[in-house]
């Protein structure tokens, strides 16, 4: 990112479509990796768009282009609230979820640029925890948080469809 020009921001509606290109990009890459955690059914419009809707939707510009996106709440995550295993505090936490990057910025270090800025943003609302969950095959993911500090808690449950549960390993940081 030497002579890139990037900007993390809250995503405006007019950055709507393209990441949803990210993140289409993202679930069919993972995919054709034989990757478990996303598919053509997920993300899907409807989860985008209940992030925009709730304002959690934060983009990396890079050269005034959206390159990568994350939805970051502070609302707590329902799911988390049933773990198998222990947090590692109780106190309020930001959770991290639909992390992507445009297929061509990869390698580029924006990934780090989101955490980094979930930690800010936790900074500045006093909040002293990181909660994320990744699948198990999600390598990259998993290298990332364990790189960046997070401590691996448990699992925790989806519901998917009518009867299909999806198993995401749980991981926290306290910052």
């Amino acid at each position: 990112m030497d002579s890139m020009q990037t900007l993390f921001r809250p995503a405006r509606p007019t950055d709507f479509d393209a990441v949803f290109r990210i993140l289409r990009g993202a679930a069919k890459t993972m995919v054709a990796k034989g990757r478990q955690q996303w598919d053509e059914h997920y993300p899907a419009k409807a989860d985008l768009q209940a992030d925009f809707n709730l304002g959690i939707g934060y983009v990396i510009e890079e050269n005034a282009e959206v390159v990568a996106y994350a939805a970051i709440s502070f609302r707590g995550e329902p799911a988390y609230d049933v773990l198998e295993g222990h947090w590692l505090s109780d106190m309020p936490y930001a959770v991290v979820h639909r992390m992507a990057v445009l297929h061509a910025a990869l390698g580029r270090g924006h990934a780090r640029h989101i955490f980094s800025e979930v930690e800010r943003l936790c900074r500045e609302r006093e909040v002293g925890s990181i909660r994320i969950d990744t699948n198990y095959d999600n390598v990259e993911m998993l290298s990332l948080v364990r790189h960046l500090g997070f401590i691996y808690c448990g699992k925790v449950y989806y519901q998917r469809g009518t009867t299909e549960k999806t198993e995401r390993l749980a991981f926290e940081k306290r910052l």
